[in-house]
């Protein structure tokens, strides 16, 4: 693994069971590739491993690579035990994004599953809370159109 300080060497041994690919991005900052369906196991072992006080989910942010017929989904963790950052990245094949929910584990999650959701469609499953029009106007929602994706003509 290119890259790799001590401390995210530690946290990458620590979700090993979980890990298709792992680098780091820049100095304090972790990226690491889980599969979509895993991504609620690696906030309980985060929990486990750090504490749920250790932790800070500051951002879920989608980008849609429609030529691949995927979307990739980041979530931007600050790991505050380690002083670090971690990208928790899992990605969706976009004629189907289907996630499992965090919210009940990150109570913080919520915006951005909600704002994901509007934007790209990745569809939350387990999150009640789901609408759309949270962020796009409902001229736009009514019509099915998800702003971030490439081809939606906005």
């Amino acid at each position: 693994m290119r890259g790799v300080t001590a401390t995210s060497q530690s946290l990458v041994d620590s979700l090993k069971e979980y890990v298709i690919k792992s680098y780091t991005m820049k100095p304090n900052r972790v990226v690491i590739e889980v599969e979509a369906s895993k991504v609620r196991e690696v906030f309980v072992k985060l929990a486990e491993v750090l504490g749920k006080e250790s932790f800070y989910l500051s951002t879920i942010e989608g980008t849609d690579f429609p030529e691949k017929k995927l979307i990739r989904i980041d979530y931007f963790i600050n790991l505050f035990k380690l002083d670090t950052n971690l990208v928790l990245r899992a990605y969706l094949p976009r004629e189907n994004p289907i996630i499992p929910s965090v919210i009940d584990l990150v109570p913080g999650a919520l915006a951005g599953e909600l704002e994901t959701h509007d934007l790209l469609g990745i569809i939350f499953e387990g999150n009640t809370y789901l609408r759309r029009s949270f962020f796009v106007p409902e001229d736009i929602s009514s019509k099915g159109i998800y702003p971030l994706r490439k081809d939606s003509g906005v």
